[in-house]
C-alpha cells in the first residue's frame, strides 16, 4: 500500500472517530427524540475510545490539525464522563442518620428471592422493587422478606409493571397517582430521631426500545409523567428527604434523564463519586454496558453506591447509603 492511500486511510478513518465523538456530545445535550439519538446518547461514554483512535492515527499520519482536534474532542468526552462519575460534589447535612437503600429490577420476577431476601437483610433498611409480578410477590413471602422488613407497599401498573417497596420501618403510604409508562409508589418511612419523615419511592419508566410501536414518544410520555411526579413529591416532602430508586431506562447522558435532576433532585453516583458501574444487560457473558437504575436524591446526599449481581435479574442492584439529616433545620 503506496503512503498517500495509507495517509487517506487514517485520515477517513480519523474524521469518522471525531465525527461520531461529537455527534454523541451533541445527542446528550438534546431532548431524545429518535432512535439514532437515543443511540449516539447512549454510546456517549465510549466515544472516548474513538476519539482516542482517531487521535491515533491522525497522529501516526502527522496530520496536525485533525491531531489538534482530536485532543480537543478526547478531552470533552473524557471531562463530561469523569465529572459525572468521579468528581462527587456530596452537601453538608450536619447531624444525619444513614439509610441504606437495595434498589432492583426483578426481570418480571425471575430474581432468586432467597438471594434478594439474603441480600436485603445483610444491607438494606428498605427495599425497592420493579417488575415484581403478583407470582413472585408469594415466592419472596415465602423466602422471609417479611421478617425483617414487614412493611410494604405494592403497586400495579400494565402500563409499566408492578412495582413496591418493603421497609423495616413502618410506612405511611403518599396517595397514587398515575401516568401513563411510569410507576411510583410511594410512602414515608416512619424513623425514630429523625424530625421530619423521609420519602422513599420505587420507580419504573417505560423502555424506549422494548415494544413494538414507537416506543420512543411513549418513553418520553413516561419520562415527562416521572418528572411530574417527582415535582410532586418534592411539593409534600418539604425539608424532608426524598430518596427515589429504581429502573428509569435512560442513562445520564440522555437529556430527559438528566432534566429530572432540578427541585433540588440529585443521582447518587454523581453525588458520591462511586464510578462509573453499568447496571444493564447484566444477565451476558460480557459485563453491563449502559447504565438506567439510578437513585435520586432530595435534601440528603448519598455517600456511596455500589451496584451488585442479582440471580435471574438482567440488571444490577443498587446498594446505596443515603446521609438522611436529623434535623434540617437546624442550624
Amino acid at each position: 500500500m503506496s503512503r498517500s492511500i495509507r495517509v487517506g486511510l487514517l485520515t477517513a478513518f480519523t474524521v469518522v472517530t471525531l465525527l461520531l465523538a461529537i455527534l454523541a456530545l451533541i445527542a446528550r445535550t438534546q431532548p431524545i427524540s429518535n432512535v439514532q439519538n437515543l443511540v449516539l446518547a447512549v454510546g456517549a461514554p465510549y466515544v472516548s475510545l474513538a476519539a482516542l483512535a482517531g487521535l491515533v492515527a491522525a497522529a501516526s499520519c502527522r496530520q496536525r490539525a485533525l491531531s489538534i482536534l482530536a485532543i480537543v474532542v478526547l478531552v470533552a468526552t473524557l471531562a463530561v464522563q469523569v465529572s459525572w462519575y468521579y468528581l462527587g460534589r456530596t452537601t453538608d447535612v450536619g447531624a444525619y442518620q444513614d439509610i441504606r437503600l437495595l434498589s432492583l429490577n426483578l426481570r418480571k420476577g425471575r430474581a432468586d428471592p432467597d438471594f434478594v431476601v439474603r441480600l436485603a437483610n445483610d444491607s438494606a433498611d428498605a427495599v425497592t422493587v420493579t417488575e415484581l409480578t403478583p407470582e413472585a410477590v408469594p415466592r419472596f413471602i415465602r423466602a422471609g422478606i417479611e421478617n425483617q422488613f414487614p412493611y410494604s407497599q405494592l403497586l400495579a401498573n400494565p402500563d409499566a409493571g408492578e412495582t413496591g417497596i418493603w421497609s423495616r420501618y413502618p410506612l405511611s403510604p403518599l396517595s397514587e397517582s398515575r401516568h401513563r409508562g411510569v410507576s411510583i409508589p410511594a410512602a414515608r418511612l416512619q424513623i425514630p430521631g429523625l424530625r421530619f419523615e423521609p420519602l422513599v419511592a420505587s420507580v419504573h419508566v417505560y423502555s424506549p426500545v422494548a415494544g413494538e410501536t414507537n416506543t420512543v414518544d411513549e418513553w418520553r410520555g413516561a419520562m415527562a409523567g416521572a418528572k411530574v411526579q417527582l415535582d410532586n413529591f418534592a411539593r409534600t416532602a418539604g425539608a424532608a428527604a426524598v430518596i427515589v430508586g429504581g429502573d428509569y431506562n435512560s442513562t445520564p447522558d440522555m437529556r430527559q434523564f438528566r432534566d429530572l435532576l432540578t427541585n433540588g433532585y440529585r443521582d447518587a453516583v454523581e453525588q458520591s463519586g462511586s464510578g462509573f458501574a453499568p447496571t444493564f444487560p447484566s444477565n451476558r457473558k460480557f459485563p453491563p454496558v449502559i447504565t438506567i437504575d439510578h437513585v435520586l436524591t432530595r435534601n440528603a446526599t448519598a455517600s456511596s453506591v455500589r451496584t451488585i449481581e442479582v440471580p435471574g435479574s438482567d440488571h444490577r442492584a443498587l446498594l446505596t447509603t443515603v446521609r438522611v439529616p436529623v434535623d434540617p433545620t437546624a442550624s
